[in-house]
């Protein structure tokens, strides 16, 4: 009996009409350690987002344009995918609602957020909490794992604890919150300048932080914070156990300031007094990054852009005169990277999809499926690093061989959106929502689009996800309303995939910067971090304007008087070759 079938079947047991099950963790983690990967068991899809709901009769699971491929080949018989944003296909909330009149819906309270419950009792569906039936009927859950904390000096962080606590204490003040809960794991880890390893990539510890006008509280397992407790202590942080913060929430008397999206509903519902917060104040402060933060950062982006070169010549001289795979060339990128003696590790796992792979947006090799790569076609590497200092992330698409004219156009309208974009200038209060079109135009001029977010926040040896802007054109939502802001650093990477052929995307992280002040205001743009050449053999230089050429002219001028001093002779010289005037 397939896993998900079980869940079926316990569901008279239970009283309820469906049940849902989510790869999530308490905290609203974007990804999440094994033990929290219900729904991959459950549903055999293993993509970061997807939501499984089970009926007595049906299956379901939801996923966006990113998975629709991968969802496709992985789930198991007998579920239905729903693509998310697909015109026709119903919302998780509006199938739920269509159950019956007023149907219950068990899932675990830890792992959903409060925005999410919220949404569903304004659908007019019943909320059960229910935090053993996925457990119980999971064999061999694996154990949450535990790793030791460490801090970022000071040096390293550019702001102390105290600092940052005390900003975060004068924004509860405005907000007219004695209390605030820190349950986003990014947040807390910015807040104490702390870093872990708790989730595969991110480099986060699974904690909360409590802060009142006169105590922070952090709440974690004794065997991560021992070695930091006296220092912790010593700068008046009280550490608690990790599930104590639910008996503390029940006794907070005052307005306590949360993330809804974040904070899981079983701890919102001990908080008497709860505020949301618009944006939570540590989201939108550790999205600025400071000076130290940004310089740490082009430091890294000089050791990955290092490795990038090191990476392409290998592409370029080896492909059709060795064995590669998929699975191959991501091993030796992450060889590359590992050279350096500042690399902590991958930011997130590498998608290195050859030809028809390319096309899955998120795609994982895996040694059954993963493709020989041979010295013809298209592959695209989208990767990245977590190094002491920064957390980089970039995607380029390598022309290894004869690509067809159709193929070599599209390279190059991708291209044509991702510069326009990287060149924008703007006023302050410009969204991401505003910014999206720039990247798209080109394609959306042929009638082609690509069904995922043009950009994300990036954090400073953190996340590689993170809020609170973002660029996309995805509806009217917090994360691509935000106004952008000096000191950002935010993804830019329009692609286009054609299914069962080929996928191209081109990447390259951008710090927002102030450009000028006229009488109309302050206007911003961005420069980019990332210092990795694009593969002049995709491009059709008749398809870019004056603007174009002249942006990409100086950008590979800049990558190689950067990076030269830092390779050998053999890779000086190759990164001169693919970055020099000619075409």
């Amino acid at each position: 009996m397939y896993k998900y079938k079980i869940l079926q079947s316990k569901l008279e047991e239970l009283g309820v009409d469906a049940y849902i099950c989510f790869d999530a963790d308490d905290h609203g983690s974007e990804y999440v350690s094994r033990h929290f990967k219900a729904r991959d068991y459950f549903s055999g899809f293993t993509g970061s987002n997807g939501t499984l709901v089970v009926t007595k009769t049906e299956a379901k699971l939801w996923t966006d344009g990113r998975y629709f491929i991968q969802a496709s080949e992985e789930l198991l018989p007998g579920i239905e995918l729903m693509k998310e944003g697909e015109k026709g296909v119903k919302t998780v909330f509006e199938y739920l609602k269509s159950i019956k009149e007023q149907p219950k819906v068990a899932f675990s309270f830890r792992l959903a957020s409060v925005a999410f419950v919220k949404t569903l009792q304004k659908c007019g569906v019943e909320a059960v909490s229910d935090e053993s039936l996925a457990d119980a009927l999971w064999e061999d859950r694996p154990a949450r794992e535990i790793t030791p904390a460490w801090f970022l000096t000071n040096e390293e962080a550019g702001e102390t604890q105290e600092e940052k606590i005390g900003r975060l204490r004068a924004a509860m003040v405005k907000e007219d919150a004695p209390y605030a809960l820190v349950a986003s794991l990014d947040d807390a880890a910015w807040l104490l300048n702390m870093r872990g390893n708790d989730i595969a990539y991110n480099p986060v510890n699974y904690v909360y932080v409590l802060v009142g006008k006169e105590f922070v509280n952090l709440y974690a397992d004794e065997e991560k914070i021992a070695a930091l407790r006296p220092e912790l202590e010593a700068r008046g942080i009280t550490v608690k156990s990790y599930d104590e913060v639910y008996s503390d929430a029940e006794r907070i008397d005052g307005v306590t300031l949360i993330d809804e999206s974040k904070t899981n509903y079983a701890l919102y519902e001990k908080l008497k007094y709860k505020k949301a917060a618009a944006v939570f104040p540590t989201t939108a402060m550790k999205a600025e990054k400071n000076s130290t933060e940004i310089e740490n950062i082009k430091k890294a982006h000089i050791i990955d852009g290092v490795a990038m070169v090191k990476f392409m010549r290998y592409l370029k001289e080896n492909a059709g005169k060795e064995k590669m795979t998929e699975i191959s060339v991501a091993d030796k990128l992450y060889e590359f990277r590992k050279q350096s003696e500042d690399f902590i590790e991958l930011s997130f796992g590498t998608i290195a999809g050859y030809e028809e792979h390319g096309a899955i947006v998120h795609y994982e090799a895996t040694e059954k499926t993963a493709a020989p790569v041979y010295a013809k076609g298209l592959l695209l590497v989208d990767s990245g690093a977590q190094y002491r200092f920064g957390t980089t992330d970039v995607t380029r698409t390598f022309v290894l061989g004869e690509i067809s004219a159709e193929a070599k156009t599209d390279f190059t309208l991708v291209l044509k959106g991702h510069i326009d974009l990287a060149m924008a200038i703007f006023p302050v209060g410009t969204t991401g929502l505003s910014l999206d079109m720039l990247a798209r135009k080109p394609l959306y001029e042929r009638g082609k689009n690509y069904r995922h977010g043009t950009g994300h926040g990036v954090g400073y040896l953190l996340n590689v996800h993170e809020g609170p802007q973002n660029i996309s054109m995805g509806g009217v939502r917090k994360s691509n309303i935000y106004p952008f802001r000096p000191g950002m650093v935010t993804s830019d990477e329009p692609g286009f995939y054609e299914e069962g052929k080929y996928g191209i995307r081109h990447e390259n992280l951008l710090l927002c910067v102030k450009k000028n002040e006229t009488e109309y205001g302050e206007f911003l743009g961005f420069e980019p971090l990332t210092l990795v050449p694009f593969d002049k053999e995709g491009i059709d230089f008749d398809l870019l304007d004056d603007k174009e050429k002249e942006y990409l002219s100086n950008y590979h001028r800049r990558v190689y008087e950067t990076l030269a001093p830092y390779l050998d002779k053999e890779d000086e010289e190759f990164l001169r070759k693919i970055t020099s005037e000619d075409k």
